[in-house]
């Protein structure tokens, strides 16, 4: 499915890419071209107007020197201002040649204007006269050429404008229908790659409702898209896959309930295991005191009571097996807890020649919890760890605080846990032990649980084994 996806995003990307391309070239392009004749027709018209002035200026000069009016120094300034404009706009040949030619004009005719001899010279009016006619024949006319010249330069430009204007819109109609194309193009393939997707995804469709069922569908390939059938495909899978998960769950209630019973079972044999020996050592001393007229002596009657007891303790345990009893959380110090437990154990320990050693932190460790529920794990902890040390040993009981949470450490220096015990230490009924009920660890386990903590052994490295319980500290 990835190779089809390149083979057909290869394609398509580049062809995108380079319409793309050919669009950013075509408006940077039109930017570009319209930018220069837009400066160029800007130019023409800038100087256009500076010699429309300065003609308007040379017709106002003329009339009134033609009428003997010869106070026109502002119109000579003036004048002179326009053909400044004139010469900075000029930057065509023909434009900088009618400039200079202006310039000399204005230079050779204000030269006569300044020679003039007085008012009360016989001379005065034809020198105004010939100054008036020199201005008209050698700077006026130059000024009508220039003006015509950047007429023609704006029609040039306006006509360019409009030939670049029609390319540029051939040029988007190209680029719209290579676009066009590409789309269909692009389309097509899409339009097949979609096509042998559904095909697959029906195959795989068929062939999933097929390994969900017993009798597997006919697959049938088309040249058709079949959405239709895509979706009666799914709706047909999705019934199978709700039958099977229907039935999933009845066989996982079936199992659970087999599972129950064979935890039934296997309680009723380990209750019927536990009871059958004390109940067989008392019926031997019953009978055999009613065969004797004297009754029971005082040894058997101490035999019968603690064959009792053991059938009590055992009773019990099944009974917090199969109950567990709830929690009744009260503000609790650990090291009282774990203190009344060493004092519970310290007769055996002694009687062993085990030693007990504490290790706790300084501060005291506050706990919410059930003291009752937690010295019972830690009594069973540490009555296992007596129980492989029969001939002398250590005991040692760490309790360490963290950031949110204590640790506590039952360790012994015992044989350590059987390999193949390890991983069934916390199953009901897993027992190493001849007398054992197998069931003081998962009660242990369930109890630490209860209270939001974990429960874990390991093997030492020198020898012995460790439990570890996590307890978390609120607050």
């Amino acid at each position: 499915m990835s190779g089809l996806r390149w083979r057909f995003l290869g394609p398509v990307s580049l062809g995108t890419l380079c319409i793309v391309a050919l669009c950013a070239f075509t408006a940077i392009s039109l930017f570009h071209q319209q930018a220069t004749i837009t400066s160029v027709l800007r130019e023409n018209v800038s100087s256009r107007r500076a010699a429309a002035d300065l003609r308007g200026c040379l017709n106002t000069l003329i009339a009134l020197e033609l009428n003997q009016v010869e106070s026109v120094a502002e119109l000579h300034t003036r004048a002179q201002t326009h053909l400044t404009e004139i010469r900075k706009l000029a930057n065509h040949p023909e434009e900088k040649t009618l400039s200079a030619r202006l310039d000399d004009g204005v230079t050779r005719y204000l030269a006569l204007w300044q020679s003039l001899p007085p008012k009360g010279d016989p001379a005065h009016a034809a020198r105004v006269t010939e100054a008036t006619d020199y201005l008209e024949n050698n700077v006026l006319y130059p000024c009508r050429e220039l003006e015509a010249f950047n007429d023609q330069r704006v029609e040039e430009t306006t006509a360019q404008h409009e030939r670049v204007l029609s390319q540029l819109a051939w040029g988007m109609a190209v680029v719209g229908g290579l676009g066009a194309v590409a789309g269909l193009v692009s389309g097509y393939a899409a339009a097949r790659l979609l096509s042998q997707s559904i095909r697959r995804l029906r195959v795989q469709i068929r062939d999933a409702a097929g390994m969900l069922g017993p009798d597997p569908p006919e697959i049938v390939l088309t040249g058709d898209f079949e959405f239709g059938r895509l979706h009666e495909d799914l709706d047909s899978l999705t019934d199978r896959i709700e039958e099977v998960v229907r039935q999933l769950g009845e066989r996982e209630r079936e199992v659970a309930r087999a599972e129950q019973l064979a935890a039934v079972g296997q309680l009723a044999a380990g209750v019927g295991h536990e009871l059958r020996n004390p109940l067989t050592s008392i019926k031997m001393l019953v009978q055999a005191g009613l065969e004797d007229a004297a009754g029971l002596a005082t040894e058997d009657l101490s035999v019968i009571e603690a064959e009792i007891r053991r059938m009590e303790r055992s009773l019990q345990t099944f009974l917090e097996f199969a109950r567990p009893p709830k929690l009744e959380r009260r503000p609790v110090e650990l090291k009282t807890v774990l203190r009344a437990v060493l004092g519970l154990i310290r007769g055996r320990a002694e009687k062993q020649r085990v030693a007990t050693k504490v290790e706790t932190d300084t501060d005291p460790i506050m706990l919410t919890a059930d003291a009752g529920q937690l010295q019972q794990v830690f009594v069973n902890l540490a009555l296992n760890a007596l129980d492989v040390m029969p001939t002398g040993g250590t005991l040692t009981v760490t309790a360490h605080r963290t950031v949110n949470q204590v640790e506590i450490v039952v360790s012994d220096t015992g044989p350590g846990i059987q390999k193949g015990m390890m991983s069934r230490l916390f199953q009901p009924f897993a027992s190493s032990k001849d007398t054992g009920l197998g069931l003081g660890l998962v009660i242990s386990r369930r109890i630490v649980e209860d209270h939001g903590g974990t429960v874990n052994a390991a093997n030492q490295a020198g020898g012995g084994a460790s439990f570890f319980v996590r307890l978390p500290i609120e607050g």
